[in-house]
């Protein structure tokens, strides 16, 4: 597995299947079934983060931020997973003076994941 760390967002992959494929020991089947919940789920995960940002709402944000970053690590979206924890240490240290920007950036990545995952889903039989 790739540590993520200090690798720069640009250099992630936004869907790394190899990754995902090896966690989901080549079951098919269950990475449908794991992805079909992401895609879900996601939305509305983005919509809280936004909304505790509009708000101004810390914990929510961190609450969100890191529930993101789970979702994302559990399909190995490594790039949304690195955004996602760049967003909960800029609220941990208050810093969100930049928050907003960040989130675009994760909106933008997180529209490239949905389709890269859509895409996959209806590739694959």
């Amino acid at each position: 597995m790739m540590n993520i760390v200090n690798i720069p967002v640009e250099a992630l992959p936004v869907f790394d299947y190899d990754d995902f494929i090896e966690r989901m020991d080549g079951d098919m089947d269950l990475l449908k079934e794991v992805l079909e919940i992401f895609l879900e789920d996601a939305p509305s995960l983005m919509g809280a983060l936004r909304l505790a940002i509009r708000g101004g709402e810390k914990d929510a944000m961190e609450r969100a931020a890191h529930t993101l970053k789970g979702a994302a690590a559990n399909i190995s979206a490594k790039g949304l997973q690195r955004l996602s924890t760049n967003m909960q240490e800029m609220i941990k240290k208050d810093e969100i003076v930049h928050i907003e920007k960040l989130f675009g950036e994760m909106e933008t990545h997180y529209e490239e994941l949905d389709r890269a995952l859509r895409s996959h889903l209806t590739s694959k039989p």
